[in-house]
């Protein structure tokens, strides 16, 4: 099937005519490109469109001033004669990027913020790939996607993720929607920017293409799919927790007990204020079980952290794979699940301040 990619917002092109506030930035030197100009594209409905132009100086140095900040994160290019070389902006970002003529979009330095660097890692990873197998080899290197995953379950910010799922090598798609496996991370994606960005004009366009690819692969299916559907019914989880011991949630949910399911990365900024919050329900909720699964790169940092937690907490490493996520709809960490003392789950929970109310209404 023919892959559309995610629009950007309309807003981007209006930012270089607005009279508000100076918005992001990018800059840098093109090494051999003195006296040429660059074209700054964005994303329209699935097309790539002109935002404006910058000149290269006859130093080889350039610079762009957007006349406000960008309304949201977005991935936009510069394009020389026709090859690109991709970049981060939100807001007031200030992009900066080191490049050639001769290896314009495929060997350069890009810098200024997170973002910057992990789009320029992300590209470095596939350059690799393709060094190493060639385009075919690329799209079918298993390594490489299981490392693009990770990157793209982990990323909190949206834009890595929204970045990865819709890159292409040599004009194909990395990830094929007719895969079951590539479609789950689509599907992942999206969920994440339902639960983080719902106003967000990516957020709906995500959802189509993973509603309507997984409808093409299972014509069968009458009912359509809702990203917003309940799962039905548990789903075990075995893995080993910090002492070695094998747990499984399907053994733990068959005590009798109110369990939640949380998937978490410890490494996260706002993973120490949510052990807090899990905490404070453990002692509210007699009998509550709490199967934390953390998705942290270390395992011994992991098990450092996990030693003082008073529940079951194990450690999803990096031969596990995402296919947990995938099977449990998780788009962004932290997510916990709340599964009623019956076993059944009763409600998905995003948001950490309503999982207090979920809990007591699954008691």
């Amino acid at each position: 099937m023919k892959r559309i990619l995610i629009p950007a917002l309309a807003a981007l092109a209006a930012a270089a005519c607005s009279s508000g506030p100076e918005g992001w930035s990018v800059e840098g030197t093109v090494a051999g490109g003195q006296g040429r100009k660059m074209a700054i594209e964005g994303f329209n409905a699935g097309r790539w469109y002109t935002v404006d132009s910058v000149e290269i100086g006859r130093d080889g140095a350039f610079r762009y001033q957007a006349a406000a900040p960008a309304a949201v994160a977005e991935v936009l290019r510069l394009n020389l004669d026709g090859r690109t070389l991709y970049f981060p902006v939100d807001s007031v970002d200030a992009i900066t990027v080191k490049a050639d003529t001769a290896a314009f979009g495929t060997d350069y330095e890009l810098s200024g913020t997170p973002a910057a660097e992990k789009i320029l890692a992300i590209d470095r990873m596939i350059a690799r790939s393709v060094a190493d197998n060639g385009n075919e080899g690329a799209l079918a290197d298993s390594v490489l996607k299981a490392q693009l995953n990770d990157i793209a379950i982990a990323d909190s910010t949206c834009i890595a993720a929204y970045y990865i799922v819709n890159k292409t090598i040599a004009g194909r798609p990395l990830y094929d929607l007719s895969r079951r496996r590539d479609l789950g991370v689509v599907g992942a994606v999206a969920q994440r920017f339902a639960d983080m960005r719902p106003d967000d004009a990516r957020t709906q366009w995500l959802t189509h293409i993973y509603l309507t690819a997984r409808q093409l692969n299972n014509p069968a299916a009458a009912t359509p799919v809702s990203l917003e559907a309940q799962e039905s019914g548990l789903i075990d989880i075995v893995r080993y927790d910090n002492r070695g011991q094998r747990c499984s949630l399907a053994e733990i949910a068959a005590k009798g007990h109110p369990v939640l399911l949380n998937f978490i990365n410890y490494d996260a900024e706002s993973s120490p204020a949510y052990n807090v919050l899990l905490a404070e329900l453990q002692r509210e909720t007699p009998g509550l079980e709490i199967y934390q699964i953390a998705f942290d790169e270390n395992e011994v940092e992991w098990k450092q952290k996990a030693d003082n937690l008073p529940w079951t907490t194990v450690w999803n490493s990096p031969m596990d794979g995402v296919e947990v996520l995938m099977k449990y709809n998780v788009g962004a960490l932290p997510l916990t699940y709340v599964i009623g003392a019956d076993g059944i789950i009763r409600e998905r929970v995003a948001d950490p301040a309503r999982l207090r109310a979920a809990l007591r209404a699954a008691l």
